[in-house]
């Protein structure tokens, strides 16, 4: 009997089940900013804290990763540990009244729901298929959206009746998540049977050796490097924005809470669920620039359709539920990219870059994008958010290599 098949129809329903598993806290995760400020009486700097802490600490979770490169045996012991750290405070709440533990859980969440990326798609790529791999990825990344959008409709409806049910809310999500781990320990990982018989580094060692290793790769895979640009601009355009919708939404639409969570939560979970299935076909049918260029695209189209709404609100749902179809991709090409470039090598190097490039334009782009707001208004700040992800989804299409070396 070929356990190849077996393994990979174990895997489809692990990362179904893990992501259907972790998404209750995840989006409560989305409320805490709110929660600190109104129901914590959380000061402005304070919050402001927290939302610069969040891309900072994504840079250091590079190092949790850094050293999984010819270890197989510890791809799954990284997963699983990072997965209990991030959600182990939150099972404290019921107990704990206090502003500084919530952001401390908060920035904590933030560092291992990040650190575990590398491992975790490394496991997917040495247990699936290139075929199904993405597939499968992107159907149960729609299923646990589409779980995240009734369960945010849900928690907003009880915490407006009662704030302080958060504390309950965050321990049974975490309670929840703490059961992805039965599911992750239960997967056998090809090659998992390896010995490790490296030399311990130094710390100087342990603190120089990731970034310097990146910088090579990067110097080496002039393909990758290409493409994690092309990300990096258009990702800085899309954080760039942030800031400036809501001061759209209400000093240019004017629009309800009631709308503007119509079109966060239904409009762009919708455009996510509807499109996966799409994004996940033409990720095997044309190659990764090519693919990152549509996305880069559709976000950028996004800021288009979003100005229309001056004249008519229905473009805010259009808007958003396009930003959702933008999000689909983006998802889908940003945790596969890694895999994909790796060919039949590691992968964790390739997803560890993407996730400190990601930190890095999150601890720029949003401070920039809010002092911008302010001193040019909102709408000139999703003008250039917006420029930046047309350039980048066009320099991507004119520029991809003709073909992509694996290492």
């Amino acid at each position: 009997m070929d356990e190849h098949p077996l393994r990979q129809k174990e895997m489809g329903r692990a990362l179904v089940w893990s992501n259907l598993l972790s998404e209750p806290l995840f989006t409560l995760y989305g409320f805490i900013a709110f929660i600190l400020y109104k129901d914590l009486g959380a000061s402005p700097f304070q919050v402001a804290l927290l939302t610069m802490l969040k891309p900072v600490i994504t840079v250091l979770s590079f190092y949790w990763s850094a050293g999984l490169q010819g270890r197989t045996g510890r791809l799954k012991s990284n997963v699983l540990w990072a997965g209990f750290f991030m959600r182990a405070p939150f099972l404290l709440c019921p107990w704990v009244d206090s502003v500084w533990f919530v952001i401390g859980a908060a920035v904590n969440y933030m560092f291992f729901y990040r650190a575990g990326i590398p491992a975790w798609l490394e496991i997917i790529k040495r247990n699936m298929s290139e075929e199904k791999r993405g597939r499968v990825f992107s159907i149960s990344s729609a299923l646990g959206y589409a779980e995240g959008v009734v369960l945010a409709l849900a928690c907003g409806g009880l915490l407006d009746r009662d704030p302080g049910l958060w504390k309950a809310l965050f321990f049974g999500a975490a309670l929840i998540g703490l059961g992805t781990l039965l599911v992750q320990s239960r997967i056998v990982i090809e090659g998992a049977e390896e010995r490790d018989l490296s030399e311990r580094p130094s710390l100087k060692e342990l603190v120089v050796r990731p970034w310097r290793d990146s910088y090579r790769l990067m110097r080496e895979r002039l393909d990758f490097s290409r493409f994690q640009w092309g990300f990096m601009v258009s990702g800085f355009g899309l954080m760039l924005i942030q800031p400036a919708l809501p001061l759209f939404a209400v000093d240019i639409l004017g629009v309800s809470y009631l709308e503007m969570a119509g079109a966060i939560s239904i409009a762009r979970g919708l455009g996510f669920a509807l499109s996966s299935p799409l994004w996940a076909k033409w990720i095997h049918r044309m190659d990764v620039f090519r693919m990152a260029s549509l996305v880069f695209l559709a976000i950028g189209l996004f800021t288009v359709l979003l100005s229309f709404s001056v004249w008519n609100v229905i473009w805010l749902y259009v808007a958003y539920f396009w930003y959702g179809v933008g999000q689909g991709g983006s998802h889908l090409v940003w945790n596969m990219s890694g895999p994909i470039f790796a060919g039949k090598g590691e992968s964790s190097r390739y997803s560890g870059i993407n996730v400190v490039m990601a930190g890095l334009r999150g601890a720029v782009a949003p401070p920039l994008g809010g002092w911008l707001a302010v001193v040019c208004g909102p709408v000139q700040v999703l003008i250039l958010g917006g420029a930046l992800c047309f350039y980048s989804g066009a320099r991507m299409l004119k520029k991809q290599p003709k073909k992509i070396l694996g290492p």
